[in-house]
């Protein structure tokens, strides 16, 4: 009999603390497929030669995380729209040797605010960061309405970069960058909370909040979320978005889930991975 196990793969540095692994096998059994996804920590020095062993072992497709959201674009031979726009790619499919980036952290993260009950249109929100998770988080609030946007960073550059690259696109949203200030919506999109780095939140001590706060860290209450709360703030963590990303994901590997099951899978996930960090 034929091996018909589907490969998939996560590159990324580090990637130990990852559960997307447990998410795509359950998202295979389900499904009823028969699937590989595997972890691989990746430095930056050797990420050519990772992107190339895949394109050329059968892989179905893989995902991209920290740090190579960016520089893995020079690899690849076509990008999605989203990608193309937000300049940061973390799923890839590989067909006939070819291989597609495309971004559903975007469309991940749109979900997962409206889950949350949070409504940026027409209001100001801060993202820390200008990383590939930044990108895609203030592209999805430009296209979810807000009136202005502020990218705020340790190094001006990152975040001009982004402000440049994403703002012609969306000439009803303001884009600046700075120090933070007020905002309905703030958003922790850069590693601080994850595990490898520091527990610091990017906000100052002197910040003044926001009513609604996503950190895109999962699994643990972050000092980011920590400061929020104390602000006054309704905080949400980052696993409603990792779940919305890897639906997003697989549906671009395997084409799109009746809507009822896909619902039905998401909910299903999110509450074994709840009660799994829970515990």
């Amino acid at each position: 009999m034929p091996n018909r196990t589907i490969k998939l793969a996560l590159l990324g540095h580090p990637v130990q603390h990852s559960i997307s692994p447990v998410i795509m096998t359950a998202l295979g059994m389900l499904e009823k497929k028969q699937i590989s996804y595997r972890t691989c920590d990746v430095v930056p020095g050797k990420l050519a030669l990772a992107v190339s062993l895949l394109r050329h072992c059968g892989a179905r497709g893989f995902n991209v995380t920290v740090p190579h959201k960016r520089t893995v674009i020079p690899h690849l031979d076509d990008l999605s729209y989203e990608a193309a726009r937000i300049g940061a790619v973390n799923a890839v499919r590989c067909a006939q040797g070819r291989l597609l980036g495309h971004n559903t952290d975007a469309a991940g993260f749109c979900e997962a605010i409206k889950d949350a009950g949070f409504a940026p249109e027409g209001r100001e929100a801060v993202v820390f960061g200008a990383g590939g998770a930044a990108r895609a988080a203030a592209f999805s609030l430009a296209r979810l309405g807000a009136r202005a946007i502020r990218i705020t960073t340790r190094r001006p550059g990152p975040a001009l970069a982004l402000i440049r690259d994403l703002a012609p696109g969306f000439p009803k949203t303001v884009f600046q960058t700075g120090p933070a200030g007020p905002a309905y919506l703030a958003v922790n999109a850069t590693p601080l909370g994850l595990p490898g780095y520091p527990d610091r939140s990017p906000a100052p001590a002197g910040w003044p909040g926001c009513r609604a706060a996503l950190d895109l860290v999962y699994g643990r209450r972050t000092a980011f979320q920590r400061q929020a709360l104390r602000l006054g703030a309704r905080t949400q963590g980052g696993t409603g978005m990792l779940v919305c990303q890897a639906l997003q994901a697989w549906e671009f590997w395997f084409g799109p889930l009746p809507r009822k099951r896909r619902q039905a899978w998401k909910e299903f996930i999110l509450e074994g991975i709840s009660c799994a960090l829970d515990s």
